[in-house]
Formats: C-alpha cells, sequence, structure tokens
C-alpha cells in the first residue's frame, strides 16, 4: 500500500522546474486511525495528550540515570571475522538467507517482566526498539506508531505488531526522499527500498555470526526461563533497569546480537547494522570511490539522509549496554539489480563515541523519556477496565504526535485482516496476467 498520496503542488506556471515547483506530499499514516477511538486532544472534553516533536527536542536532564542489568535470558553466537575482511577491491558477497518475520514479543507478555512488575521493580517496562523509536523522535519524519497499556500501576509500551516500526527507512530525511508515486522506479521506491533494507539487515547480521560454534549464553548463571515461544537459538536479552526519579523507574528489554572475544580474553557484546547504497546517482556520494579514502564524508552524507534511523540504531545499543556497534557499508552488486549485493566493509564504534560523531545528544535522549513517560502516566483510566489500551501516532505530515484511546482488542487481529485482504487482492489483480 503506498503510503503517499498526491496533491497539488506550489509554484505552478512559472515555466521553469525547481524544487518550488515540487508537489506538496501528503504522507498517510502508519495505522488507520478507527472511528471507534477517541482522541486525546483536548477535545469532548478529554485532556490533551497531543506532543510536538520540536518541543521535544529542546528537552534535556543534566542528571542522566545509569542503567544496570536485573536479568537476562537466551545466548548469542559469537562473531565471524570473515566479514571483517571486506573492502571496496575485495567485497565480499552478501549471502542470500530466508529472511523470518520479525520476532513480536510484546513486554506485557514476558514472563521475565511480570515478575519484575510483581515485584514492583519498576512503573514502566518497555523494548530498547520502542524507546529508541521516543528518543530518536525529532528526528523522524515518516509516521510511526506505538502502543501503550496501563494495568494498574504499571505502563508497557510497546510496537504493534505488523508495524512500519519494524521497516528499516532508507533516506527517510533526504531531501529528496524516496516515494511509492514513480512506478517507472518501482525497485526504488520507498516501501521497495525499505524491504531491501531490512532483507540486508538480517543478512549481514547472519554473516557477521559464526553459526558453526555453539552460541554463548548473556549469564550462564541465570535460571531457565518459560517462554510461550521458545527464543531461537542465538537469540539474547538483556534487562536493564534505569531510576528516572526517586519514585519512578524504569526496565528494557534490550536485544543483544552478538559476542566477540577482546584481546584480554574477555567477552564484548555488540549490535550488528547495515546502511546500503542502491544508486549513487541518488545518494549523492559514491562509496567505491570514496569510502575507503573519505569514510567520514560518506558516513556525514549517510547522516544527513538518514538521521532518525542511524539515531534509532544508536539508541539501541546505548540502552542495551553493548561495547560495540558493528556497521556495515553494503552495495548493490549493480545499481538497477536490488537482489544480488556486496559487502564493502565493515567498521567498528563505541556506541558513546559514534552518538557525538552524529550529535545524539544523550541528555536530550533521557529528557526526552523522563518527560513523555511522566505524561503517559497521568493517561485517563477507567475503574471497570482492568487494562486500558492507548496508541501514540505520529502525524504522516507534521512534527507532532497524536494519542488516542482504543479498545482493549485493539490490533489483535489486524495481521490476519490484511493478510486476507492481500490474497485477495493479489486474486484479482495478478502482476504476472
Amino acid at each position: 500500500r503506498s503510503r503517499y498520496g498526491a496533491r497539488g503542488g506550489r509554484g505552478g506556471g512559472r515555466g521553469f522546474d525547481s524544487w518550488r515547483d515540487k508537489p506538496l506530499r501528503v504522507r498517510v499514516a502508519s495505522v488507520e486511525v478507527r472511528p471507534e477511538w477517541q482522541a486525546l486532544d483536548g477535545s469532548n472534553a478529554s485532556e490533551d495528550f497531543t506532543m510536538a516533536l520540536p518541543q521535544m527536542d529542546k528537552l534535556k536532564t543534566d542528571d542522566e540515570p545509569t542503567g544496570e542489568d536485573v536479568g537476562a535470558v537466551g545466548n548469542v553466537y559469537f562473531a565471524s571475522k570473515v566479514v571483517d575482511k571486506a573492502s571496496v577491491r575485495s567485497a565480499l558477497p552478501l549471502k542470500k538467507l530466508a529472511e523470518p518475520k520479525p520476532l513480536h514479543f510484546p513486554t506485557i507478555d514476558d514472563p521475565v517482566i511480570k515478575k519484575l512488575a510483581s515485584q514492583g521493580k519498576a512503573q514502566i517496562f518497555t523494548t530498547d526498539l520502542a524507546l529508541a523509536v521516543l528518543m530518536s523522535a525529532p528526528r523522524s519524519v515518516i509516521s510511526w506508531d506505538l502502543v501503550v497499556q496501563r494495568s494498574g500501576s504499571s505502563l508497557f509500551i510497546d510496537i504493534r505488531e505488523g508495524s512500519s516500526v519494524y521497516d528499516t527507512t532508507v533516506n527517510e530525511t533526504a531531501q529528496d526522499a524516496p516515494d511509492d508515486e514513480n512506478k517507472e522506479q518501482a525497485m526504488n521506491s520507498m516501501t521497495a527500498l525499505a524491504a531491501e533494507a531490512g532483507y540486508i539487515n538480517y543478512c549481514y547480521l547472519m554473516q557477521c555470526l559464526d553459526g558453526s560454534t555453539a552460541p554463548t549464553p548473556l549469564d550462564p548463571t541465570s535460571a531457565p526461563v518459560a517462554f510461550d515461544t521458545p527464543l531461537p537459538a542465538g537469540k539474547g536479552f538483556r534487562y536493564r533497569r534505569w531510576q528516572l526519579e526517586d519514585d519512578l523507574a524504569m526496565v528494557v528489554r534490550c536485544e543483544i546480537d552478538g559476542a566477540m572475544a577482546t584481546k584480554d580474553g574477555s567477552t564484548a557484546f555488540i549490535t550488528c547494522k547495515a546502511l546500503n547504497e542502491f544508486d549513487a546517482k541518488v545518494s549523492g556520494i559514491d562509496w567505491r570511490q570514496k569510502l575507503e579514502s573519505q569514510r567520514a564524508a560518506v558516513l556525514a552524507n549517510e547522516l544527513k539522509n538518514n538521521r532518525n534511523k542511524l539515531a534509532r540504531w544508536t539508541c539501541q545499543a546505548l540502552l542495551a549496554g553493548v561495547d560495540y556497534m558493528k556497521l556495515g557499508f553494503i552495495s548493490r552488486v549493480h545499481s538497477k539489480d536490488n537482489t544480488n549485493h556486496v559487502i564493502l566493509q565493515s567498521q567498528v564504534y563505541r556506541p558513546e563515541e559514534f552518538a557525538k560523531q552524529i550529535d545524539l545528544k544523550t541528555e536530550n535522549m533521557w529528557g526526552i523519556t523522563r518527560t513523555v513517560t511522566k505524561r503517559l502516566l497521568q493517561l485517563p483510566i477507567e475503574d471497570h477496565q482492568a487494562l486500558c489500551k492507548y496508541l501514540m501516532l505520529k502525524d504522516p505530515n507534521k512534527p507532532t504526535v497524536h494519542m488516542y484511546k482504543v479498545p482493549a482488542d485493539a490490533f489483535d487481529f489486524e495481521v490476519e485482516e490484511e493478510e486476507g485482504d492481500a490474497m485477495q487482492e493479489d486474486d484479482n489483480d495478478s502482476d504476472f496476467d
């Protein structure tokens, strides 16, 4: 489904082409607002919970909280050194793998978090990805949404199943960001590029790890946890706690991608992400010519085009407390072929140092977290409801976040309905007729 619509342009009839003649883009929301949802915007005697991103960008805290580990489950593979040898001159083919469906595991269903909540360890529970969306929200352009649930004194912030938050955006913050309107360049549309980037990130992560050896547990001393769906081999979660204020604490479930042995024999943990080049003419810099001689220029250009994505990745690494971020530079073999890719380079960064490089201020990250979570704890609750559900929705066309009160069963069957609709559309309109 296209996330952009068409609307009349500005400055028509002047007889020349310029950026001023481009039609205004009208993006659509990441989720359709239903009539039965109650907008908490100050109308109909409701309190206004609308948030402005420019104001969030100004928030900061002088006393940043320090995270502490309160649990860990699962295991991770050690990193392979093969991808580290890739270079522009000796590019390494990216192995094609079958990409699984993103693991959707709400915190409210997590037995570890249920136990921590029952013990009163915190009032707020969320995941590294969901919190990273909030922390980097001022950099976002396209629409996103998060599910907020109140159960007693506990607040759970999760990602909706099938949400676009799971997508890996490409050139979201570029001056000429991709859209879905140009049918002649379908493989470079926003949706196609996001699918390609997501697949690249999965394949790069798998290629970064040595699956031939036994995975190492994140915490060998932790007792086994019975999950409804057992975690696959190589999947590990670290649970970390922050004291935001004297009477306000937060637990975040963070995902660890892998491990690596250090020179002193200890084990360091890592996250692995991949930037991808699809057309040098569009991005403005040819990686094959500049990556090895002017890597800083390449990274600066990526920061200009992908400010939100890089900020999210860095926030996740900082929250997880990993020692290193491994960043891969992946390019198409040919710009007209979006199915074959090569690894041109891999770089390892300390998350704290990389945050400074991309001008991601931790005082702003925690200022946003503290202010937004305190506000969410003021959401109206009804005595007869054991669970109250809300939706935070970033406006697709304005730097604004809206809040809606939604039914307790909202989104439970959305994925199945969409899949059924898609199957019906495929039957009626085949691309291979």
